[in-house]
Order: C-alpha cells, then sequence, then structure tokens
C-alpha cells in the first residue's frame, strides 16, 4: 500500500486545500497552493490511503465514516458535514454551513472499467450536515470526489478516499441489497435436451419496481454469467431486454443439475451490480464434465493455445487487491501476440468462491506497462479473495475470430 508523504499531502492540494488522512482525522496534514499541476498529481493519487478530512482555506470538510468501517454489498448512507472554522458554534464547534449545494462522483482507482456512481446527496437535520448513498460492489479503495457551491457562491471540489471492506458473511448481513436479479417464469421440469427461454428481471428493492434504464459498461448493459453449481462448467452471454424490462437468453443447458446465475450490471447512475440467482433444470444428462473443484494454475489449453495463471503477490493476500497474470503461449511455446480487445477490454476475468456467493469480475489495465506485458503474451488482472478456500478463476480473450475461455483453480489458504 502507498504511504502519504508530506509532498503527496501537497500534491493532493486541489485549489487551496490540505488533507487530513486516516480513519481518525489527526494523524496528518499538508498544503499547497492553488495550482493546475496539483489538481492533475491529485487525480493520480489511488485511493488506497484513507482521507476523511479535507480543508479549503477556512472552509473544513469531514466525511463521517461509522467507527465499524464500511462493508461491500450494503447500500449506506453516509454523513459530511461542511464547517467553517472561522466562526463557532457553541455546542458543535465550527460552525456548520446550510444550505450547500453538492454533487459527487464515486469510483475505483485500481479498478478504472467500472463504472461512475453518481451518489444521491442530501441534507441532514442539522445545518451542515449532508448525506450521501452509496454503494460499493466489493472491497478495496474507492474516491469521492464532490463539488460544492456554497451560499456565499464560492464553489470548490473535495476529495475523499475510503478503504471498503470485504463484505459481511451472509448469517451477518445487514439490511436488503438496493438490487436483486429475478428469475421469471424458469420452467419447473426443464430438461437439458431441450433450450430453455431464460428470463431475468433486475429488481429495484427499494422502489419496488423492475429496473429499466441502465448503463452500458463494456459495450453491452448486462453481462450475465452462468455456471454450474460445481463451478466447473461456465458460459458469459449477453440477454435482450424488452419493453417491460425483462432480460432473455435462449440457453440450452449442458446437463442436468443446479447453475449459478449472475446479473452483472449498472443501473443509470448507480454503481456496477453483481446480482446472484440460481436456476434448477431437473432433467437431462449427467455432466461430463470433472465436477471436482480443486487448485489448478495450468497449464490450460483451448484450440491450440495454452495459457497459465501467477500470481503476481506470493502468498495471495486475502482481502486486499492484488494483480493476477496470465501468460498464454502458441502450440511452439511462444507468445500470443495477436489477441484483440472484446467488449471494449483485452481480456476478462470472473473469479468465484466455492460457495458461490463471492464473484469479481476484472478486465486487465490499460496503460504502457499493460501494453509491454502484452508484448510478451501477459496480461494482468487486479483480483480480490475475500475469504479463504478454493475459487473458480476463468479468464476469457478473443483470439482469431475466437472467444477462448480457460479456467483455473486458485487455493487461497
Amino acid at each position: 500500500m502507498k504511504q502519504l508523504t508530506a509532498t503527496s499531502l501537497a500534491l493532493l492540494a486541489m485549489g487551496a486545500i490540505s488533507v487530513l488522512s486516516g480513519c481518525a482525522p489527526s494523524t496528518a496534514q499538508g498544503a499547497a497552493t492553488s495550482s493546475d499541476k496539483g489538481q492533475a498529481a491529485a487525480q493520480q493519487v489511488a485511493a488506497d490511503t484513507p482521507v476523511t478530512l479535507v480543508k479549503n482555506g477556512k472552509y473544513e470538510i469531514e466525511l463521517l465514516v461509522p467507527e465499524e468501517g464500511v462493508f461491500a454489498g450494503e447500500e449506506i448512507d453516509i454523513e459530511f458535514k461542511v464547517t467553517d472554522t472561522t466562526q463557532k458554534d457553541p455546542v458543535e464547534g465550527n460552525l456548520g454551513i446550510a444550505n450547500v449545494q453538492a454533487t459527487g462522483i464515486v469510483t475505483m482507482p485500481s479498478m478504472p472499467g467500472m463504472p461512475e456512481q453518481k451518489p444521491e446527496i442530501h441534507r441532514e437535520g442539522i445545518p451542515g450536515y449532508y448525506g450521501i448513498v452509496l454503494y460499493f460492489p466489493h472491497g478495496g479503495g474507492y474516491q469521492i470526489d464532490l463539488e460544492l457551491a456554497l451560499p456565499t457562491g464560492e464553489k470548490f471540489p473535495v476529495r475523499f478516499a475510503i478503504d471498503v471492506k470485504d463484505e459481511r458473511p451472509a448469517d451477518q448481513a445487514v439490511g436488503k441489497k438496493p438490487y436483486e436479479l429475478k428469475v421469471v417464469d424458469f420452467p419447473a421440469s426443464a430438461d437439458a435436451n431441450s433450450p430453455v427461454d431464460l428470463k431475468l428481471q433486475v429488481m429495484d428493492t427499494k422502489a419496488e419496481a423492475v429496473q429499466k434504464d441502465f448503463q452500458v459498461v463494456h459495450e453491452k448493459k448486462f453481462h450475465l454469467l452462468i455456471a454450474s453449481e460445481d463451478l466447473n462448467w461456465f458460459v458469459h452471454e449477453h440477454p435482450e431486454m424488452n419493453a417491460d424490462g425483462t432480460w432473455s437468453l435462449p440457453i440450452k443447458f449442458p446437463a442436468a443439475g443446479k447453475y449459478w446465475v449472475y446479473g452483472d450490471v449498472a443501473p443509470a447512475g448507480k454503481s456496477s451490480q453483481l446480482l446472484i440467482a440460481q436456476v434448477n433444470v431437473p432433467k437431462g444428462p449427467a455432466p461430463t464434465w470433472d465436477k471436482a473443484l480443486t487448485s489448478n494454475l495450468g497449464p490450460v489449453t483451448v484450440s491450440g493455445v495454452t495459457a497459465r495463471l501467477q500470481p503476481v503477490d506470493q502468498p495471495i493476500p486475502q482481502g486486499k487487491n492484488t494483480l493476477i497474470e496470465v501468460q498464454l503461449t502458441d502450440a511452439q511455446g511462444k507468445p500470443v501476440l495477436d489477441t484483440k480487445p472484446w467488449l471494449g477490454a483485452a481480456g476478462h476475468m470472473m473469479i468465484i468462491h466455492q460457495d458461490g456467493q463471492t464473484v469479481v469480475h476484472s478486465h486487465p489495465k490499460e496503460d504502457a506497462e499493460a501494453e509491454e506485458l502484452a508484448k510478451q503474451g501477459k496480461f494482468r488482472f487486479m483480483a480480490r479473495f475475500p475469504k479463504s478456500g478454493l475459487y473458480k478463476a476463468y479468464a476469457q480473450f478473443s483470439h482469431q475470430d475466437e472467444i477462448k475461455t480457460f479456467g483455473f483453480g486458485v487455493d487461497l489458504k
């Protein structure tokens, strides 16, 4: 993890902003004068060191993160306060500034392909206090950029950075998720010998309505991932939505059994949501694949291309962002250099925990280092393994007019 030095703190300045970092807003401090260079540098600082208190001249803006922290997979209303340090309130201390207009964007710097979240921001009952409704699809560092407009006419940006914990265990979950994936009219007597029309709806649990408006992410509005219950069979498809918000995909399941159904979507203005459902296909032949989930980092060969998975960090850290490298070679052992972008990315990786409840959809970074690695047939994906156990990782690449899917097994002790 990066540490915030005095120089870094100065670079974080936007306008005449200084920053206090850490969960307790008193551990470090820095200041800088207004400059375009400072603002540009600020945008390069990854959100891997918490920043919850920001100063802009006489104004102080603090993000009031709950003492227990923030967890992935939960909608949360976090307060922030805007105060004037030159005026004092006998109870609150610095005087809160009422009637501030605020807009915000939430991003995950380590995963630039993740769509921006444009959260709802509202006033609380105390002058100077405001609430921001947030949802984080998985753990890691997130960046919250606010634009504040004060009643005085002054305007300035504020940047917070928070570290989000991985999802709580299912038996400790708090409240309902903002969206759910609903399977519609799936036949109880589904037969693997015959195609079935898989119908899905994304339900807004707060509005109790079908969600119909979605952002395009990696060229599609809905990335449908289906895996057998044992995780050793997998497809990545893209259903179509009709006027009532129902998504449908004709599919012929390969064998009888239960299947995980994952919907990777981004409702308009919201963060990515990886929603989970399950279907049962009671009739049909038994699986032809090995149902045992085992550790397997390769080699895995598909249509003449061999893939090997190599964790960059050894051992793989639990509950932290880490890089996973996939190397592709041809039948002669030479690097494969003619892959093509697919769905707006050099490759796709889906990582699924053995319980089927933890899923990460990742893509290679797009920078100069990634370009150099691609010249060696190597692709690095940002990954996260929230808990111990076996994971199935599927890496997908477009090569010679074919989508090649490589399945690996990762054992996190």
